[in-house]
């Protein structure tokens, strides 16, 4: 079943509280995939949709062991919204402007050792079509964009980034939008 009206899904560990931050934005009528990392708990995952009625369909893509990097959930916990200035600033970030997040020693996150942040990223009240690119800080601008949106859409989209020097970089390529990022995870050496 299409959604009924807009709303939003959040995915979290089984049994726990229900977060205050969305995994999954849709319209009515649209059908919108996304990438969710998220803790088991009890051998399950709670998937719940907020408004309106709309069929769910959950595709396990891997997992991760218990050798190599390691995987810390954390979270959800919003990190960065420039609707209120969590995390940065107040205010859409705008044409060939970023901003810079700090997300090592917050939330959970320990201060050193980590190689990676797990986040959902969302864009809400672009003024025109445009990309976002998260990227760790002091490197190049990749030539890829992590989420594709146009005017007045809201799109979310998980990224996993790698972390340098403890920040995060979100790019905006064209027109103005908001920017939202939760915390769901990170990996260590």
């Amino acid at each position: 079943m299409l959604p009924t009206e807009a709303g939003h899904v959040m995915v979290y560990p089984n049994g726990q509280a229900t977060p205050k931050v969305s995994n999954l934005n849709f319209a009515p009528g649209q059908i919108v995939p996304n990438l969710v990392t998220v803790a088991v708990v009890n051998g399950k995952v709670d998937l719940r949709n907020n408004s309106g009625s709309v069929d769910l369909i959950a595709d396990v893509t891997g997992y991760y062991a218990a050798t190599g990097s390691a995987f810390s959930a954390a979270g959800p916990v919003r990190l960065l919204d420039t609707r209120n200035g969590t995390g940065d600033r107040a205010g859409a970030v705008g044409q060939g402007d970023a901003v810079y997040l700090k997300v090592t020693g917050t939330a959970g996150v320990p201060a050193q050792g980590v190689t990676a942040v797990v986040l959902n990223v969302t864009v809400t009240n672009p003024t025109q079509a445009s990309h976002l690119i998260v990227h760790p800080n002091g490197i190049a601008r990749p030539g890829v964009s992590n989420l594709n949106y146009t005017p007045g859409q809201t799109v979310a989209n998980l990224v996993v980034v790698p972390v340098l020097d403890g920040w995060v970089t979100f790019y905006n390529n064209s027109g103005s939008t908001d920017v939202i990022a939760d915390l769901n995870g990170y990996f260590t050496s």
